[in-house]
């Protein structure tokens, strides 16, 4: 079955997954609320003040939350918390000493309510001036069952995260282990990298995340943010290459602002003087400029080409990655100053249109490549003998005229004409082949071996081989009597010569070649003599 064929199947079976997906994810959010009606309900503050423009305090009856169940939980974005129990603190979230500009982040707050306390004050501090406004929503109810229905509320969410993450590794992986064997466009490396860069941001801001990774905050917020600006010039990088448009400035123009925009949020977070969040609607705007780009790529496409299968995929996965940005940046500065999910799983889907479509262009390049290959081999290889042909030694003499150091071992075969004549030309291939077969053995780990004549061969032994030239000829002379030696018809002879560059005497290559034709023939003289 072809790639193509597979690779459509598996699209339509992922698209079938992802509907799946989605229903299950409204579905078990629908039950889940219903269940969590019966353990958890909303409660209102008895009395609420503003002590200040950044702090705001919540008053409750301890009996109130306790005919609830045993805690309060509730959301806060940047902001410091302390929990009073009458006037004994009992619950405190405050910034992070050891990064300077390090707010408390986005977190959920279960604070246990102790017995025989009979007020409860709870005291928040916005951080950043952004989250001052911020509505805080309150819910009691029992510990237990509050943590672990939200962990299971949310585990569908983090399942995308993590599959994101695990595609765009295993995307990034194959394309190291392809590069190797054959030449690959970077396409699939930078939508590689991407998916995993927005699966590592949208994982740390799960719900699950908020409730696992809380002793490591600090990290989160780093690694989120870094992770949030690096999608732009990935993003840009797999357009560019998906399109394959010559562009001279404008996808490194949006790519060294992302990386500025990176080294100055890194500097003023670590100076104190401004926290990552308060900087995300910068990297948001280059977000946005990444999609123009690829709205303007999609025009010039389209202008070319007219609609074709990519236009479809970009068009679609297109409009899907900009709905839902659109509602998650509008949740995101006018909600809980947090990732909605309706985000994540857009850009979900967005990855797994693009993925089975770079797929495909992998495998056509793959395809082409091993096309390449093979024309390659056909132009350089020897088709009777597998070994390196004229035209390949004559490309490596255009390039290496005067060598530092090379040696040109030369062969012919004695007798091929009477063979050819006498026991006809199937024979006498077979003398090559055995021929080339003991050349290749012996001296095929010191240079390459080429056929550059029906019956003549050369070996190209470059830079500083400390190999034993006698001994290599004693060798091969080996070989050939073991091979004669069982009565083979045709018995190979191999003549041979040998010299070594050198520059005071040798105008080039072609001169030491010529040096060591001139031993060859002396053996091959030497041979006959022998055999009369």
């Amino acid at each position: 079955m072809k790639v193509k064929t597979i690779l459509g199947r598996i699209y339509y079976i992922i698209v079938a997954v992802c509907v799946f997906l989605h229903v299950v994810i409204l579905s078990l959010s629908f039950f889940d609320n219903k269940h969590q009606e019966k353990y958890c309900r909303s409660i209102i503050p008895d009395r609420e003040y503003q002590t200040d423009e950044d702090n705001r305090r919540f008053v409750f009856s301890a009996q109130k939350i306790k005919d609830g169940g045993d805690c309060l939980r509730f959301y806060t974005a940047h902001m410091e918390v302390s929990v009073y129990a009458d006037d004994t603190l009992i619950y405190h979230v405050g910034q992070q000493q050891a990064m300077p500009k390090v707010s408390p982040v986005v977190m959920w707050n279960y604070v246990g309510i102790p017995s025989g306390a009979e007020q409860i004050q709870v005291m928040i501090r916005a951080v950043y001036p952004e989250v001052r406004q911020k509505q805080i929503d309150f819910s009691i109810g029992g510990y237990t069952q509050m943590y672990s229905g939200m962990l299971y509320r949310s585990m569908p969410v983090t399942f995308i995260c993590l599959l994101e993450i695990l595609l765009g590794f295993f995307m990034v992986l194959w394309w190291l282990i392809a590069r190797t064997r054959m030449k690959m466009k970077q396409t699939l490396l930078h939508f590689g990298t991407f998916s995993f860069l927005t699966g590592t941001w949208a994982l740390n801001e799960t719900d699950a995340a908020l409730l696992i990774l809380f002793p490591v905050r600090v990290e989160i917020v780093f690694v989120s943010a870094v992770a949030l600006i690096l999608m732009v010039p990935s993003f840009v990088w797999f357009t560019k290459g998906f399109f394959d448009v010559e562009d001279k400035w404008g996808s490194d123009i949006i790519c060294v602002l992302a990386y500025l925009n990176l080294a100055v949020q890194l500097i003023l977070q670590l100076a104190g003087i401004r926290g990552f969040r308060q900087m995300y609607t910068v990297t948001h705007v280059l977000l946005g400029v990444a999609l123009l780009y690829t709205i303007v790529m999609l025009i010039s496409e389209y202008r070319k080409t007219k609609v074709h299968r990519h236009l479809r995929f970009v068009v679609v996965g297109g409009f899907i990655l900009l709905g839902t940005l659109a509602a998650d940046l509008l949740h995101f500065y006018y909600g809980s100053f947090q990732t909605s999910i309706y985000g994540m799983y857009g850009v979900f889907i967005y990855i797994i249109i693009f993925a089975v479509e770079v797929c495909r262009q992998v495998a056509e390049q793959v395809d082409a490549g091993r096309k390449l290959q093979i024309y390659e081999e056909l132009a350089t290889k020897d088709m009777l003998t597998k070994l390196y042909n004229r035209n390949a030694y004559d490309e490596w003499i255009k390039v290496n005229r005067r060598p530092k150091k090379a040696k040109i071992v030369v062969f012919d075969l004695n007798n091929l004409k009477q063979c050819n004549d006498t026991m006809g030309h199937a024979a006498g291939d077979a003398y090559i082949q055995n021929a080339a077969g003991i050349i290749l053995h012996v001296f095929g780990n010191c240079g390459n071996c080429y056929r550059i004549g029906g019956d003549e061969f050369c070996v190209v032994i470059y830079g500083n081989d400390p190999s034993d030239m006698e001994e290599l000829f004693r060798q091969m002379e080996q070989e050939q009597d073991e091979f004669n030696s069982k009565n083979a018809i045709p018995q190979i002879q191999i003549a041979y010569g040998y010299a070594e560059f050198d520059p005071e005497t040798d105008r080039d290559i072609e001169d030491t070649r010529s040096r060591a034709d001139d031993k060859m023939y002396q053996k091959k003289r030497e041979i006959k003599a022998g055999y009369q």
